[in-house]
């Protein structure tokens, strides 16, 4: 195939399929410069006419066409065999496009510029094959073959009167154009949302003094804290890792730490789980406690040691009992 970016229309494919409309396009062009008379019978033409349109011709043929034609130098030969070779299109187009023409409706198409496109397309193919379409009979086919559920919009197209179809095709595609832009409109915000805010730069607040804030560059601390941030915050400004493994190990000793003060024994009242300084036993438990601890210091049992050991454990729940009886005696 020809370089397309380089010419001025579709080149010639060697099948013939687009020669019906290669033929006008051709016939426009050479008319423009002015060498349309090279390809009609009798003409006169100067050599440098003929040439140039030679030139023109085969730059629009496909590749293959010209090594056929490469040895004709007048245009009207070229012109000739063209037409020999692939005039017969008409009788191969013309069934195809009476068939189209019959098929055609207008509410098969979802948008009103290809159904645009395609009646042009077979009215040109019909013009081509010597049976020409009227702008009537155009319009006629447009109105016959609305949807049934816009049979009113169709008697209103109608009774406008419209006698070109270029016409109804503007009037039908600038309310389509205006429906396309209120669906978006709709979609892009249904009906009772609120509009999305702008963001604007100046709409941003800066933390207050005290929250940990990062500074610009230049001397001084890069962050500020706040007291209240001294829990997830270590002395030195930096959140503390769980990952860390100077963390891990804090975490580690504050568990033993508390670990540790739950096996605490308080001294007053014997009980575990807290210290002396923190202990609400009564004062008269833990001044029992103290004397029975004394009384029986000389008088305790050896089935009472632990084996292997020297030492004595004792609770208060071990002299509730002395408590009671000291109690019902002194009533």
């Amino acid at each position: 195939m020809a370089n397309i970016d380089k010419l001025q229309f579709p080149a010639l494919e060697i099948t013939g399929a687009n020669y019906t409309a290669w033929i006008p396009n051709m016939e426009f062009h050479l008319d423009s410069e002015k060498i349309l008379d090279t390809i009609k019978e009798g003409n006169e033409s100067a050599s440098h006419e003929k040439a140039k349109a030679v030139i023109f011709l085969r730059k629009h043929l496909d590749e293959n066409l010209t090594h056929d034609y490469a040895r004709i130098r007048d245009p009207l030969d070229i012109w000739k065999a063209l037409k020999e070779r692939f005039d017969n299109q008409k009788k191969i187009t013309l069934p195809h496009a009476l068939d189209e023409w019959a098929n055609l409706r207008f509410q098969d198409f979802q948008k009103v510029k290809t159904y645009n496109s395609a009646i042009l397309r077979i009215g040109a193919q019909l013009e081509y094959c010597g049976k020409p379409v009227t702008e009537a009979k155009m319009l006629e086919k447009t109105y016959q073959t609305f949807h049934k559920n816009h049979y009113v919009l169709q008697e209103q197209y109608k009774n406008h009167e419209y006698t070109r179809f270029s016409e109804l095709a503007m009037a039908l595609m600038i309310p389509e154009k205006n429906n396309e832009l209120l669906i978006k409109n709709h979609n892009t915000r249904p009906t009772g949302t609120k509009a999305f805010s702008k963001v604007n730069a100046k709409d941003v607040k800066i933390p207050e003094r005290g929250n940990y804030s990062y500074r610009g560059r230049g001397r001084g601390r890069g962050h500020q804290f706040n007291r209240g941030d001294e829990k997830s915050y270590n002395p030195r400004g930096r959140r503390s890792n769980p990952w860390n493994r100077s963390d891990r190990k804090k975490g580690k000793e504050a568990q033993e730490n508390l670990t540790r003060k739950n096996e605490n024994v308080c001294y007053r009242c014997g009980s575990k789980g807290h210290s002396s300084q923190v202990c609400r036993t009564p004062q008269h438990l833990c001044k029992l406690y103290q004397e029975t601890i004394k009384g029986k210091a000389k008088k305790v049992n050896l089935n009472e040691h632990f084996e292997g050991t020297t030492s004595t454990y004792l609770e208060s729940s071990d002299f509730m009992g002395d408590f009671n009886e000291t109690t019902h005696q002194d009533n």
